[in-house]
């Protein structure tokens, strides 16, 4: 059973950063986009984090959720908040790139390539870090 769980959190994971990772890279195009093209980018964007981005979301939370019930002896190892407290991060994360994609929607022009491939590289960085803690486990 754990098996299948750990799978099912995993392709929520990889779906969920998938989709941060592709919007982000999308948005850094905005800027050197013009018309109909740049809108394109930005409604694809919004549509692309609003609907499976959420769901990838949910789908990874609540099959984590639901190992940390299974092996609730996790807990008691120091890494797991870390990694927690991540997620939380990545949570937030989302919550502003959609929230800035939304805002891009009236204002096009307020996007900077900059701007995405930062908000590209902490994404990055938090799952690196949420890998190396989870495969590690080194406290």
């Amino acid at each position: 059973m754990v098996p299948l769980i750990l799978a099912l959190h995993l392709f929520g994971v990889i779906f969920w950063l998938g989709i941060l990772l592709t919007a982000t890279i999308f948005l850094a195009s905005v800027p050197d986009e013009v018309g109909v093209a740049k809108e394109r980018f930005i409604i694809a964007s919004r549509q692309l984090l609003r609907r499976s981005g959420t769901i990838a979301a949910a789908v990874a939370m609540a099959f984590g959720l639901l190992l940390l019930l299974l092996q609730p002896e996790v807990l008691h190892q120091g890494w797991i908040f870390i990694k927690l407290l991540l997620v939380a991060g990545l949570l937030l994360l989302h919550m502003y790139i959609y929230r800035r994609v939304t805002a891009l929607e009236s204002n096009p022009g307020s996007a900077t390539s900059s701007e995405w491939r930062m908000l590209h590289g902490i994404t990055s960085a938090l799952l690196l870090v949420i890998l190396i803690l989870t495969l590690a486990k080194p406290f």
